[in-house]
C-alpha cells in the first residue's frame, strides 16, 4: 500500500539523487538510496516483489555488456592501440588529428575520459599553439560525441536494457545528435585553430599504416548492426579476437578485470531496473502521460536535461528520467529528443567531471571554456530540433 502519491514519492526521489550527487556521494549509492525510498513510498510492502522481480535476463545481459566494454577499453589503451592509431590521425594533418584524437578515445568509455584523451593530445596542442581555453573545449566535446549513439556507452547500454531496443537501434537513431555535435564542434572549433598559425612537427607517413588499430571499433558496428548480434555477444566476440592478436601479458588482463568489474557501475544498472520496477508496478507513468501528454515534446527534452545538468553524469538521466517517460517516448522522435536533451544537459553540466578535469590540466577557468561550449551546445540543440520536425 502506497504511503503516498506515487508523483510525489517519484519526485522526492530525484531530487534527493541529485542532492546526494551534488554532496559528492557516489553515484550509485545515491541511485539506491533514491531507488529504494520511491519502492517503499509508492508501494509499501510491495516493493519487496518489485525487487525480486527486477533481477531478470535483461538486468544480466546489460551488466554483462557494460563489463565486457570496459574490459575491452582498457585493454585498448594498455596495449598501446588507442596511441598507435593516434599517431596515423597525425600524419593525415595536425588540425584533423586534433579534432579526431579525442573523439576517438572517447570511443573507449571511462570515467574520467577526458583527462585520458587530454593528456594524449596535449603535445599536439602545443605543438599547434592553442590556448588553454581551445584545448578544453575541444577535448571535452569532441571527446564526448558519441555518449548517446557508441554500443559500448554505459548510457546506450542502459537505455537498450531499459528500453527493450537493440545497442544497433538506438545508434541509428541517435546518429544525427552525433552528426550534429560534430558539425556543430568543427564549426566553432575550426575556427579557433585557424588562428594559431604555429606549423606542428611533420609526423613520419610511415605512421599511417597504424590506421589498422580502427578495427575493434569497426568490428563492434559490424557485428551489431550488420549481423543484427546481441551487443553482449559482439564485445565478446571482439574481445576474444583482441586478446588472441595483440596477446596481453597477465598484468594487463589483470588490470583490466579490476578495472571492468566496477562496482559503482554494477550499482547503477541494478538500482536503474529496481527503480523502472518500482515506477511500472506503482503506474506513476500513467498519471505523468495524462499529465504531460498536452507537452510531450517539451517534457522529454527538458525533464532528462534538467536532471543530468544537476547530476553531472551523463547517464543519470536514464536512469531517472526514462522508467517514468517511458509511455511519452511512444515515437522515434520522441526518443531522439529525450536523448538529445540528456546530451544537452550532459555538456553543459558544470558539475561534469570530465569537462572540470579538462579544465584543471589545462589550467584555464571554466567561464572561458563556456565561452566556446555554449554556443557549441546551442547550435547543436537546433540542429536537432530542426531534424525532428522532419521525423
Amino acid at each position: 500500500m502506497a504511503l503516498i502519491d506515487a508523483w510525489i514519492a517519484l519526485l522526492i526521489s530525484v531530487i534527493l539523487v541529485i542532492l546526494l550527487v551534488f554532496r559528492n556521494v557516489n553515484v550509485g549509492l545515491a541511485l539506491a538510496v533514491g531507488a529504494i525510498l520511491y519502492g517503499v513510498l509508492s508501494l509499501g510492502i510491495d516493493v519487496f516483489t518489485a525487487i525480486v522481480e527486477a533481477f531478470d535476463l535483461k538486468m544480466l545481459q546489460t551488466i554483462i555488456a557494460l563489463t565486457l566494454s570496459m574490459f575491452l577499453a582498457d585493454l585498448y589503451n594498455s596495449t598501446g592501440a588507442s596511441n598507435s592509431l593516434i599517431e596515423s590521425f597525425e600524419v593525415i594533418g595536425p588540425r584533423f588529428a586534433a579534432f579526431s584524437t579525442p573523439a576517438v578515445i572517447g570511443l573507449l568509455p571511462m570515467p574520467g575520459g577526458a583527462y585520458v584523451s587530454a593528456v594524449v593530445v596535449d603535445p599536439l596542442y602545443n605543438n599547434m599553439g592553442l590556448k588553454n581555453d581551445v584545448k578544453t573545449f575541444i577535448n571535452y566535446w569532441f571527446r564526448h560525441l558519441w555518449i548517446t549513439t557508441w554500443p559500448l556507452y554505459q548510457g546506450v547500454i542502459l537505455a537498450s536494457g531499459l528500453l527493450g531496443l537493440s545497442s544497433s537501434y538506438i545508434m541509428v537513431l541517435n546518429m544525427p545528435i552525433t552528426l550534429a555535435a560534430l558539425v556543430s564542434g568543427i564549426i566553432f572549433g575550426y575556427r579557433e585553430v585557424k588562428k594559431s598559425n604555429r606549423r606542428a612537427e611533420k609526423t613520419p607517413r610511415s605512421n599511417l599504416k597504424k590506421i589498422v588499430h580502427v578495427w575493434p571499433f569497426i568490428s563492434i558496428a559490424v557485428l551489431s548492426i550488420l549481423f543484427d548480434l546481441n551487443i553482449v555477444f559482439s564485445i565478446a566476440i571482439t574481445l576474444v579476437i583482441f586478446i588472441a592478436v595483440y596477446r596481453p601479458g597477465e598484468g594487463k588482463l589483470l588490470h583490466a578485470l579490476k578495472y571492468s568489474v566496477n562496482a559503482t557501475f554494477i550499482a547503477i544498472v541494478v538500482f536503474s531496473f529496481i527503480f523502472s520496477k518500482c515506477i511500472e508496478k506503482s503506474n506513476v507513468a500513467h498519471f505523468l502521460t495524462s499529465l504531460l501528454s498536452g507537452y510531450a515534446e517539451i517534457a522529454v527534452f527538458f525533464i532528462p536535461l534538467v536532471i543530468v545538468i544537476g547530476t553531472g553524469v551523463e547517464f543519470t538521466y536514464i536512469a531517472l528520467a526514462f522508467p517514468p517517460l517511458l509511455p511519452l517516448l511512444s515515437s522515434n522522435k520522441l526518443l531522439l529528443l529525450s536523448f538529445a536533451g540528456g546530451f544537452v544537459g550532459a555538456m553543459l553540466s558544470p558539475a561534469h567531471a570530465c569537462l572540470v578535469m579538462s579544465a584543471e590540466y589545462y589550467k584555464t577557468e571554466l567561464p572561458k571554456a563556456y565561452r566556446l561550449i555554449l554556443p557549441t551546445t546551442i547550435l547543436t540543440a537546433f540542429l536537432i530540433l530542426l531534424y525532428s520536425l522532419h521525423m
